[in-house]
């Protein structure tokens, strides 16, 4: 599932309408790059893997990477967070954020499509976050936006 979740994103960010993968001819939705891959940050646990932010079909998503890992923990979410992540708290994360999701799994390739009443604009950064410990694992800052 892994490896056909990166084909068709790869796919889909060269401009390729569709791919045949084992005989089946899967649709690819138009998608385009905001933010090439990169590295997470860490605050309290190490995150291995990259991310990317992307636009499919005009939804803003992020992407963690297929070799994306970290600690599990029992209420990891994933947050947009209004300050770069060097100045967020863990006290403060659930609070003063916009929490995105459940994070899906603590390895491997997963995706989180950003609501449409939700403007990146407004945000400095994504966060990995337990929210019944406030513990805050790590995450990234945002690319500028123009």
């Amino acid at each position: 599932m892994k490896r056909l979740f990166f084909t068709l994103l790869t796919a889909s960010l060269m401009g390729v309408s569709a791919t045949s993968i084992a005989g089946e001819t899967q649709s690819v939705p138009a998608a385009s790059e905001i933010a090439a891959a990169q590295p997470f940050v860490k605050k309290r646990y190490s995150i291995k893997g990259e991310w990317s932010l992307i636009t499919v079909d005009g939804a803003p998503q992020i992407i963690f990477s297929e070799d994306f890992k970290t600690k599990g923990g029992p209420d990891l979410k994933v947050y947009l967070a209004k300050k770069p992540i060097a100045e967020l708290e863990s006290a403060t994360v659930s609070e003063q954020s916009t929490r995105i999701a459940v994070l899906k799994s603590n390895r491997g390739a997963q995706s989180y499509t950003i609501p449409e009443d939700v403007s990146l604009a407004d945000f400095k950064s994504v966060v990995i976050h337990c929210e019944a410990f406030s513990v805050l694992w790590g995450g990234f800052d945002l690319p500028e936006t123009p």
